[in-house]
């Protein structure tokens, strides 16, 4: 296969300097806390990376209801590789798809608009990955599911056969229809022309497509429509796509848009009818669609990534994945039944099978392989999220649990509070105790003196709530031979009150204060819109959030309302020039 000089094609990786002139690369934020540049950058100077927000900043008051900034917003690593296979509708995953892009993490999510750019050292990785797909496609019989000409390897290549393949692959390789008199047609007629066979040609334009712009970063323009930027119904189907299932838009998403185009329906009608299938309980992008979100914001996955002290307790791989499916469970159970954070973290039961069961200390009877619903009522444990092993071993020290940083997972990411870091220089060594004490009291003693103090008293004292439980997230009523006390402080909460929790469950608990939390939702809401846009703030973005709260309010905040609430919101579908 001839290797195309992709760049002098106009088609190659970088952004043309035209394209950086009409909109916000990156998504260079430029509200309060964005610290972003518009699209009148220099575009010879190449993508600015913008230093990236360590917490959510305040909403920018709204006073014109005006959406956010318009952006190009390059495929993340898993969007990047699950295109490729959606594209050959390879679900056996069979395609060579390379390693890419290694993709910065921002505020728990790796989705930041703005740091997700093709940097110069990514041209060559894209040029060898898109060069063995193209091959792959070949001697696999890929090619004439586009084209049925393509998989011709002898003879001069012909023209028609040309802007069939390019039609077809482009559809799905650039997530729109390719209308006949579309500019692109011609010049990747050009490179397919030049091969040696129609085979040759089409491995080619696939070399081609997949280091495009067109492929590699979603678009989010928009046509100019008064003063603001109405998204296209391909944009706005691949904004669906991605924020629902990770992946490109499928054959039924496309041809809602080519619906939306053509104005047999509209684009209000495209969003909820496919959001509606895409959420769809029966949808492999149902659990996607929740937990991708529900992951970043509350660090499950910090479950497999915790370090664990194996002389103390050997954690196995089939206890952590039953954990996983635990959590995953409840807030799946949520989502799909009209339910809340508030019935996630209060729940009355918990999904268990026979090992989980066995291991928790609740009895197994019934249960097998499967998991179920287990209901906690008579038992010691508490029911709820919170008491799940995910959070209990994500949230803990390698030998012991961690008052610190299970309440700095509730302050931070729960109430949407920031915890400054350690003045520099400070020496944070925890000290192992010297006398016999419980996990609770060594924290007090280690933590509520000198500088240390102001701080850890806004983690700890609601991390002591978690203390019936050991860093492994096994029951307990005694911790180093003591009884265990579990009652907290959540100091300073979100309206300057010091409020006294007590465990996990039941009234008074730390379960129960955050369940009927608005600020919670509040926190959930900013963290899901930020994980749906990809920025964090931008000019007037507190028009959005309060059209998105008005909305999931207005349906008592059940989990799947907030999310539509999200695709609902003005900035969905409407930009404004940045």
């Amino acid at each position: 296969m001839q290797r195309p000089s992709l760049l002098a094609a106009g088609i190659g990786v970088l952004i043309a300097s035209g394209c950086a002139g009409r909109g916000n690369i990156g998504g260079g934020d430029s509200g309060t806390g964005g610290g972003g540049t518009g699209g009148g950058a220099n575009p010879d100077a190449g993508p600015t990376v913008m230093q990236q927000p360590s917490t959510l900043s305040p909403p920018d008051p709204c006073t014109s209801n005006a959406p956010g900034p318009r952006k190009l917003w390059r495929l993340s690593g898993p969007e990047f590789a699950a295109s490729i296979h959606s594209i050959f509708n390879d679900t056996a995953g069979t395609a060579p798809v390379s390693t890419v892009f290694s993709d910065p993490t921002t505020l728990g999510f790796s989705i930041d608009a703005n740091s997700l750019l093709v940097q110069g050292l990514n041209a060559s990785q894209l040029e060898d990955n898109a060069e063995a797909v193209a091959a792959w496609a070949a001697s696999a019989g890929q090619l004439n599911q586009f084209a049925a000409c393509a998989a011709t390897s002898t003879g001069t290549p012909a023209t028609t056969c040309a802007t069939q393949f390019i039609q077809a692959f482009g559809r799905r390789a650039f997530r729109t229809t390719l209308a006949a008199g579309d500019p692109r047609i011609a010049t990747y007629s050009t490179l397919f022309m030049a091969g040696s066979s129609n085979s040759d040609g089409a491995q080619i334009v696939i070399s081609a497509m997949l280091q495009s712009p067109y492929f590699l970063y979603r678009s989010e323009l928009g046509a100019k429509s008064g003063s603001a930027f109405a998204l296209t119904a391909y944009e706005v189907a691949a904004e669906l796509a991605y924020t629902l299932s990770g992946n490109a838009p499928d054959d039924t998403l496309l041809t809602a848009a080519d619906a939306v185009a053509s104005g047999s329906t509209t684009m209000t009608a495209m969003v909820d009818q496919q959001a509606q299938r895409l959420l769809a309980t029966s949808s492999a992008s149902n659990a996607t669609a929740v937990m991708g979100f529900m992951n970043g914001w509350l660090g499950l996955p910090r479950l497999y990534t915790t370090a664990k002290d194996n002389t103390v307790y050997v954690l196995t791989q089939s206890l952590q994945d039953d954990m996983a499916t635990e959590s995953q469970d409840l807030i799946l159970e949520a989502f799909n039944g009209s339910g809340t954070i508030g019935s996630v973290l209060t729940a009355d039961h918990s999904f268990l099978n026979q090992e989980l069961a066995t291991y928790y200390g609740i009895s197994a009877t019934g249960l097998t392989t499967a998991f179920k619903s287990v209901p906690y009522a008579g038992t010691s444990r508490d029911p709820g999220l919170l008491a799940t092993g995910t959070i209990l071993n994500g949230y803990a020290r390698p030998s012991t649990d961690s008052p610190t940083q299970r309440g700095h997972m509730v302050r931070s990411r729960m109430l949407c509070q920031d915890i400054a870091p350690p003045p520099p220089g400070l020496n944070t060594t925890f000290m192992p105790s010297t006398t016999v004490e419980t996990t609770r009291d060594h924290f007090i003693n280690e933590h509520e003196q000198g500088t240390c103090a102001s701080c850890h008293k806004l983690m700890d004292w609601i991390g002591f709530a978690f203390e019936n439980y050991d860093g492994w997230g096994r029951y307990r009523t005694t911790d180093n031979g003591l009884p265990v006390v579990d009652t907290g402080t959540i100091f300073g909460d979100p309206e300057g009150k010091d409020d006294t929790i007590t465990g996990l469950s039941g009234t008074g608990s730390l379960s129960a204060y955050l369940a009927q939390s608005d600020d919670v939702s509040r926190c959930m809401m900013r963290y899901w819109t930020y994980f749906s846009y990809g920025s964090s703030s931008w000019s007037q973005d507190g028009c959005t959030y309060d059209s998105i709260y008005q909305e999931a309010q207005s349906k008592g905040f059940a989990l799947q309302s907030v999310l539509m609430a999200i695709l609902h919101a003005p900035n969905f579908t409407t930009r404004v020039q940045d």
